[in-house]
């Protein structure tokens, strides 16, 4: 008989809800496992089967994946080490880093594990297990299963490209069904449409008892994640569709006339604006609770000390490199002007004054605001060095001359020991679904229908509409910023550089930027545009797909490599 981990996890999917007292039904067993015989019980001991998949969403948060971000592996971020938590540097500056025997950005022996789980699910039912429990609540935890093994090819996909599709309901494969060919990357997007479409049939609007079902995924999540699989897989038509029938549910983008309006998309759990989230909570200390290290590997220089802990340093792993922070414009008098530090006089030497108020949501500064003080990040603060590839690993500074505030908890419980952040992860929201349906129209050659979506991004946030422009090229430039000021440091920078083939002249060659402050003599700041490089990047085209994993190869007679690997 096959034996069920037990789910602990789901205090993991609610921010400030508490389990149902009877989460304690299934502690019986100090093994901390159970059998089908159990799980299939009631509705309710289901229910905690498959809360436990949802631990296949937090792996793939990237607040709650360590200290390597996706956007990490762009130009958005600069680690500020080279040896401990280094290896996004050694990756770029040494081409024999990412090799097929080993790749510390591959998810391929984690999203297998999570699909042959999920496959479990899939064969217990084919075997009658769930048959004396009521029809249709089984068919919105099937849903569930069923999105979540979509979801974990998905990210398989968007790394590997086509992969090995195991994906029988009525069997699981064992040792002697490892040969098994990839299929192409076209058939598994008709696969992993196909799931997210069925998922939707069947998963409710909202769940019943939210307070107890909080964060489980519903039709919308189904319906977006099916959208944003149709973008990837150039499906233009059906991505539109997707976006329409989502926003056709009630979710939508949140009012925003001020910086606190748009902080909500990050501080109010369940608004409307999120499709799909990884909610966390923030533990007291004396109980255990699903948090996350994020404010500890990324928070402000001297947070641990405003926090009372002056014997503790944690934060500044990576930091926001000046490429992006350049990306968000500024006002000038009345006009809004692309940024860039020759025109510097013309700020009135205030460059962060007057920005796209994104800039303020996703970047600490010079000056800014944080936890009872003015951030200083000066050159001579004490908080700012330069980047080197010795002596400074685990030197909380920074190298960029900012810090990251995007996903910052901003909490003055933690103690970053065993009291960590319970900030949520945003998978997926309202502002992605009109700015894949902008891609998507731009594609299809409709330049008004792009630009509406675009603009309708950009007008929330009070920034003036874009000229509406009549060529992909043109139009991606718009795209490119918008992407970057609306869902930077959300998970998306890397895969966009890749799916519009322009990874390798972004990153190739190239060094990232940060800000040299000087305090003057006379009170006043001078900014000094400095490399946070010691040397070139490289980015050669065969890392805009990742190689399958050698021991798959050597497992799987009938696996082969991405040609770029060979």
């Amino acid at each position: 008989m096959k034996n069920i981990i037990k789910n602990t996890l789901f205090g993991a999917i609610m921010a400030g809800a508490t389990l149902v007292s009877s989460c304690n039904s299934l502690d019986y067993d100090p093994t901390g496992w159970y059998s089908e015989k159990v799980a299939y019980a009631s509705i309710d001991n289901m229910d905690y089967y498959v809360k436990g998949f949802y631990s296949l969403i937090y792996a793939n948060a990237d607040i709650a994946n360590g200290y390597i971000m996706d956007d990490g592996v762009s130009d958005l971020l600069k680690y500020s080490w080279w040896g401990d938590k280094g290896q996004v540097n050694q990756a770029f500056y040494n081409t024999n880093y990412v090799t097929v025997d080993a790749n510390y950005r591959s998810n391929w022996s984690s999203m297998y594990t999570y699909i042959r789980r999920l496959n479990e699910y899939f064969y217990d039912l084919s075997t009658g297990r769930a048959d004396a429990l009521d029809k249709e609540e089984v068919k919105k935890r099937t849903a569930e299963v069923r999105f979540l093994r979509a979801f974990a090819y998905q990210e398989l996909v968007i790394r590997h490209g086509g992969v090995v599709l195991r994906i029988d309901e009525d069997k699981v494969d064992g040792p002697n069904e490892r040969a098994k060919a990839r299929s192409s990357e076209q058939e598994c997007y008709d696969f992993i449409i196909s799931e997210y479409t069925k998922a939707a049939e069947d998963l409710p609007e909202v769940w019943d008892s939210p307070a107890t079902n909080f964060g489980r995924v519903n039709k919308a999540a189904a319906i977006g994640m099916k959208a944003r699989a149709c973008l990837y897989a150039k499906r233009w038509d059906e991505a539109i569709k997707a976006c329409e029938d989502v926003l056709a549910l009630g979710y939508d983008m949140l009012p925003v006339s001020n910086i606190d309006d748009y902080n909500k998309i990050y501080t109010s759990v369940g608004n409307k604006e999120v499709i799909l989230a990884a909610y966390f909570q923030q533990g007291t200390g004396n109980a255990s609770a699903k948090q996350h290290n994020f404010n500890t590997y990324f928070c402000a220089p001297g947070d641990p000390a405003i926090l009372g802990l002056k014997s503790f340093d944690a934060g500044v792993c990576a930091t926001p490199s000046d490429e992006y922070a350049s990306m968000f414009d500024i006002k000038v008098g009345e006009e809004w002007q692309a940024f860039d530090w020759n025109n510097i006089s013309s700020y009135g030497n205030e460059p962060y004054q007057n920005r796209d108020l994104r800039f303020y949501a996703s970047i600490l500064y010079n000056g800014a605001d944080w936890l009872d003080r003015k951030l200083d990040l000066t050159k001579d603060s004490g908080n700012y060095m330069a980047f080197a590839t010795s002596g400074q690993d685990n030197v909380h500074k920074t190298t960029t001359g900012y810090v990251i505030r995007k996903f910052l908890s901003d909490s003055k419980k933690i103690n970053f020991t065993n009291i960590l952040s319970g900030q949520y992860w945003i998978e997926m929201r309202a502002a992605e679904i009109y700015l894949i349906r902008s891609e998507s129209y731009a594609k299809k050659g409709e330049w008004d229908k792009a630009y509406a979506d675009l603009n309708h991004v950009r007008e929330r946030v009070g920034m003036p509409a874009r000229g509406q422009k009549s060529s992909w090229d043109e139009y991606l430039s718009d795209l490119n910023q918008e992407r970057v000021c609306e869902l930077g440091m959300e998970g998306h920078r890397y895969f966009d550089l890749v799916r519009w083939g322009i990874a390798t002249e972004t990153l190739d060659g190239k060094r990232l930027h940060g800000i040299e402050i000087t305090k003057n003599a006379d009170g006043t700041l001078s900014y000094n545009r400095v490399e946070c490089d010691t040397q070139d990047r490289h980015f050669e085209k065969r890392m805009n797909i990742f190689p399958i994993p050698k021991a798959e190869l050597r497992n799987n007679s009938l696996c082969d490599q991405n040609e770029e690997w060979l």
